[in-house]
């Protein structure tokens, strides 16, 4: 079958509906029994569609609910970037972690003040606590999965009007897998180096007219090129809709995922000999095997999800509907990792075999649980003479956690040479003994509303305000009693060019709001004013080739204000700096650029600096760039058709060096570098209807590169060796 370059999906809408409606009516039409009536030719209507066992989706997206309204990328006035499940699968991305490579502007913390699970910088910003699923938040600390995982967007900028308190790097949005009204399986198993093994189903059924079941299931069960660092996964995302297309639409689902690893604190940085000067570069990774490990197989990290969900959707004209979440959330984690350290004096000149390499541990639990009610109200209308997209809708959020230590006993010392990583263990190593017990219960409540006005042809107007109220109650070992209020608003406000179907300019400005709450160390009796951040936006969006590629560009500052610690260890929270920015400029493409030809692919660049600390801050940072921010970041995935059944793709990660620092005292300021690196995968893929077996090869030159840094300064943990991975998928 001669494969076609798919249109916009509005024209493919179109061309559908019309072939329909020709059906439509060839059924209602009965025979001609006058002669004179004339006989209208037929019609056909032919177009491609991305059926629903399609070997390629596509790299593109269609509409866009992260921004919680309906509309397609080109129409919202900020940056997004999506990857699609397509994308995913391509790459054998399996955690959110690895989906995010192909993510210009992003780069990972590596348990950053002993916070665990998925720790991202985005735009040179934390945004660890920016992370959603279907809208609603999920900033809990665990590693996130995909197999119940449809594409997951991010949305740059300040972003509290629409989602409430948050940084200035942007919102990641994983949307999950509806079910649908059509019957469809997929089985794939994956096998490969370092014992590798994953195996997904993704199973969904109709069970009535306008009813569907949609269960996507996963195991995983996999060593490392680190030697002694294993991962063991599994969950499960049952979810059952009914209503489809009706008024009346309704769905309940949940999420299981349960993770047991063998954490992994990397390598220690090492000092350089000689003095230090305020900006120079005095430390860099310990020079050893990538697959080198300094923790022990006892370690864990063991993460227990649980999120139900409740959806209702009332529609009251085609523009016209409510959409009410209702999400209970349970997260339990435990944590016992070892962290190499070199002892003071020891530097690249002192380092041998021989030196000692200390192991401290860190040891820590949480239990964490949410209730969050969310309704939205969106939609359309004429009012003089002027065309309207409303936004309104309140949300309601409790929060209760509960933090502790365990008393921790640490591992053998070892040494350089010989990681030793099976070493007899102290009696009580790993015990789950409670202490420094502390927590809060909060109570949020946001209302919010958004207009985007169609003022006058070709060009429209975005004003959205909105209003947080939090309540906290806190307590620690040393302050068994405070509270926190806070009342914060927030704005968003954009204003669109659009001279054609397939050219959008924008300007926007908008700002978050991040108050001292549970993304941080919890307070020890002390109240700071509340971050904020804000974001201005130049950008343009094109849709190419009749829209089967997708381009985007975006010019940017976003400023940050009252920075705030992210130790989770230390006694009480402490401001970072007053005021930093980052300047930046992002590219980036999406889609088919021939029938054949498929990419995906983003540049930034960014130049980010501190402008002004706190007294109890180190006045030497001023003027540094900030920790883990890279000066730039780029990315490429691209696959070719070989023939209607071999298809072949390959892709480059790229970032710049990374800086880690200190913050604290008054003496010049060590510093540690990450160095840069370009990392290539490589695909080769056989597809027929029934079927697919697809050979993924990471990092294919072997190179050495650190992927995740302890912003301190203190450790760096390096990325995976040359792996191998074969997958194969039943599709019926």
């Amino acid at each position: 079958m001669k494969r076609s370059i798919p249109q916009q999906p509005l024209t493919l809408a179109a061309a559908m509906l019309m072939a329909l409606s020709s059906t439509a009516g060839a059924e209602e039409q009965k025979p001609a029994t006058d002669s004179n009536v004339p006989v209208l030719p037929e019609v056909k209507v032919r177009d491609e569609y991305d059926r629903p066992n399609s070997p390629n989706r596509g790299y593109q997206t269609g509409i866009v609910t992260s921004a919680k309204t309906k509309q397609l990328a080109k129409d919202i006035p900020q940056a997004i970037t999506t990857v699609t499940e397509q994308l995913m699968l391509d790459s054998n991305a399996d955690t959110m972690k690895s989906a995010l490579r192909h993510v210009a502007g992003l780069t990972f913390n590596s348990g950053e003040g002993g916070r665990i699970g998925d720790n991202i910088m985005l735009r040179g910003f934390y945004s660890f606590g920016d992370l959603y699923l279907d809208g609603v938040r999920d900033v809990a600390q665990y590693n996130r999965e995909v197999f119940h995982v449809e594409q997951i967007d991010v949305l740059r900028g300040s972003a509290a009007m629409l989602f409430g308190r948050g940084q200035a790097g942007g919102v990641i949005n994983r949307v999950s897998k509806q079910p649908g009204l059509v019957d469809r399986t997929e089985v794939s198993a994956t096998v490969g180096s370092y014992e590798y093994g994953r195996v997904t189903a993704d199973v969904n059924k109709v069970v009535g007219e306008n009813a569907a079941l949609r269960i996507s299931a996963m195991k995983t069960d996999a060593e490392s090129s680190r030697r002694g660092v294993e991962t063991k996964r599994e969950g499960i995302a049952p979810t059952l809709r009914w209503g489809i297309g009706t008024a009346d639409e309704f769905s309940i689902g949940h999420l299981y995922l349960s993770t047991d690893d063998v954490p992994d604190f990397g390598v220690p940085f090492i000092s350089r000999a000689g003095a230090v000067t305020r900006t120079q570069i005095t430390r860099r990774p310990l020079d050893v095997s990538a697959s080198r490990f300094y923790g022990t197989p006892s370690d864990y990290e063991r993460n227990d999800t649980n999120i139900s969900t409740g959806i209702w959707t009332h529609r009251f004209t085609q523009d016209t509907e409510v959409r009410t979440v209702l999400r209970f959330a349970d997260y339990k984690r435990a944590l016992w990792a070892t962290q190499p350290t070199l002892g003071a004096g020891i530097n690249t000149t002192t380092v041998t075999d021989a030196t000692t390499v200390g192991r401290r541990t860190h040891a820590r639990g949480a239990h964490e649980q949410t209730v969050t009610l969310q309704s939205d109200l969106t939609t359309k209308f004429e009012a003089a003479g002027m065309k309207h997209e409303v936004l309104m809708g309140v949300e309601l959020l409790n929060e209760k956690q509960d933090r502790w230590n365990y008393v921790a006993a640490a591992a053998p010392a070892t040494t350089v040479g010989n990681a030793n990583p099976d070493p007899v263990l102290p009696a009580n190593y790993g015990n789950r003994t409670r202490t420094n017990r502390a927590g809060y219960e909060g109570d949020s409540i946001g209302v919010y509303a958004q207009d985007q006005i169609e003022f006058m042809p070709q060009w429209k107007l975005l004003l959205g305000l909105r209003h947080d109220r939090m309540d906290a109650d806190y307590y620690t070992v040393a302050n068994p009693q405070f509270r926190l209020k806070y009342n914060e608003w927030s704005y968003r406000s954009g204003l669109l060019f659009q001279p054609d179907d397939t050219s959008t300019y924008y300007f926007a400005w908008s700002d978050s709001f991040n108050p001292t709450a549970d993304l941080y160390q919890l307070n020890n009796g002390t109240r700071y004013d509340a971050e904020r951040s804000r974001t201005v936006e130049l950008g343009s969006k094109w849709e190419l080739l009749d829209g089967a590629l997708s381009l985007r560009t975006a010019l940017y500052r976003a400023t940050k204000f009252n920075e705030r610690n992210t130790d989770l260890e230390q006694a009480n929270s402490s401001v970072l700096s007053k005021e930093r920015h980052t300047d930046g400029i992002e590219f980036e493409a999406a889609g088919r650029i021939s029938p054949k030809w498929d990419m995906f692919g983003g540049i930034a660049l960014m130049r980010a600096e501190i402008d002004e600390v706190f007294a109890v801050n180190n006045p030497n940072i001023v003027g540094l760039r900030p920790r883990n921010t890279p000066r730039y970041t780029a990315n490429l995935w691209t696959t070719y058709r070989l023939t209607e059944a071999w298809r072949v793709g390959g892709g480059l990660e790229a970032k710049g060096n990374r800086l880690a620092y200190g913050t604290g005292g008054t003496s010049p300021v060590g510093i540690a570098n990450a160095p840069s690196y370009v990392r290539a995968d490589l695909m080769l893929a056989y597809e027929q209807p029934r079927y697919d077996v697809k050979l993924n090869v990471l990092n294919v030159f072997n190179k050495r590169y650190y992927d995740g840094i302890y912003e301190n300064g203190s450790m760096v943990v390096p990325g995976t060796e040359r792996a191998f991975q074969l997958t194969m998928t039943l599709k019926y």
